[in-house]
């Protein structure tokens, strides 16, 4: 997802630099801190400590969101830069099946350290 982010909002034709500052930094930060929040989150050791797992747990939850910001964000950009449908289809799918996985580990973690009473 943030590969792709980045390789496609590079391309200047399309995602104007007069909007690079009012959106399209928006958009690849969001991507970027995705990536970023997961892969802190999956380098965290919880073993029995309750603090890990409420910090790992943190950053599941902002990625997750940070994801739905995309989508909103990608909402803006279709009409701004007549991005193809194709292309938004494609992009979109990529952001909801990482939210996806993301959703689905929490629960898995949540469900893993529920004794640790988070």
């Amino acid at each position: 997802l943030a590969s792709y982010t980045i390789k496609i909002t590079t391309n200047t034709k399309v995602f104007l630099p007069e909007y690079r500052s009012s959106l399209t930094d928006q958009i690849v930060s969001d991507a970027v801190n995705i990536y970023r929040f997961v892969w802190l989150a999956n380098n965290i050791r919880v073993g029995n400590d309750a603090d890990m797992w409420a910090r790992r747990s943190r950053l599941q939850v902002e990625a997750r969101e940070l994801c739905n910001d995309l989508l909103a964000l990608m909402g803006i950009a279709k009409p701004l830069f007549h991005l193809r449908t194709k292309r938004i289809e494609y992009w979109t799918g990529l952001v909801i099946e990482t939210r996806t996985m993301i959703a689905a580990w929490h629960e898995a973690d949540t469900s893993r350290y529920k004794e640790l009473g988070m």
